[in-house]
């Protein structure tokens, strides 16, 4: 009887250290192989592309371009490909975008690298990952009353104006926020205008202490 075929992996973080970390732990299984790393969309999307993984370990942060979105055209490239978000951001935000996306499971980097093991397998067999933390967050959002989605209780904010919204908390100015995320300063202060309008504050510090209360940042 032939052994199956090992699950092919590929890695998109664009933490270096935490990739050889999770790198050096999946290399361990006998069933597991690594086929590349990526530390941007554009890298994890030529890599996949050679490469042809099984299953994708997915960060939310990278530079340019959200590995939301990254989740997005890969599925829309290669809708049998599996995708397992592996993040340290548990926002609203995210993790309704990535239901909405179609992602195979979401875990936190904080989650023993043994629960990542076993997620694999989980997702390669068809399985879904959703810690329950999460999983009652994906409930939240579909069972929530569209009227009060629309009317911002949710506080309606993009992905971008998320990651804006943090580096704001962390005290960034705006110039290093667009060098940060790669855009213009006067987007970054398009998003700013409209987070402060969003969560009905005044100012920057306003919206930060609004943001707070709502559970939108930590």
């Amino acid at each position: 009887m032939e052994s199956p075929l090992p699950l092919k992996i590929l890695i998109v973080d664009d933490h270096q250290m935490f990739r050889e970390g999770i790198r050096r732990r999946l290399e361990q299984e006998p069933d597991m192989v690594i086929v590349g790393e990526a530390a941007s969309a554009e890298d994890a999307i030529e890599k996949v592309e050679q490469a042809r993984p099984t299953i994708v370990l997915l960060d939310i942060r990278l530079p340019q371009v959200s590995g939301i979105e990254l989740a997005r055209q890969l599925r829309q490239r290669w809708p049998d490909l599996k995708i397992l978000v592996l993040t340290g951001y548990d926002f609203d935000q995210y993790v309704r975008a990535v239901a909405r996306v179609g992602v195979s499971g979401y875990l936190l980097k904080t989650a023993p690298q043994d629960a990542v093991v076993q997620a694999i397998r989980e997702v390669a067999a068809g399985g879904a990952v959703l810690p329950p933390a999460i999983a009652s967050k994906v409930l939240h959002h579909y069972s929530a009353d569209s009227a009060a989605a629309r009317e911002g209780m949710l506080g309606g904010l993009t992905l971008r104006e998320t990651e804006v919204l943090e580096l704001m908390h962390q005290g960034t100015k705006n110039v290093d926020i667009a060098r940060r995320l790669a855009i213009s300063p006067r987007t970054v202060e398009a998003h700013v205008s409209s987070i402060i309008s969003k969560l009905g504050a005044h100012n920057r510090t306003g919206a930060i202490r609004a943001a707070l209360d709502q559970g939108l940042i930590k």
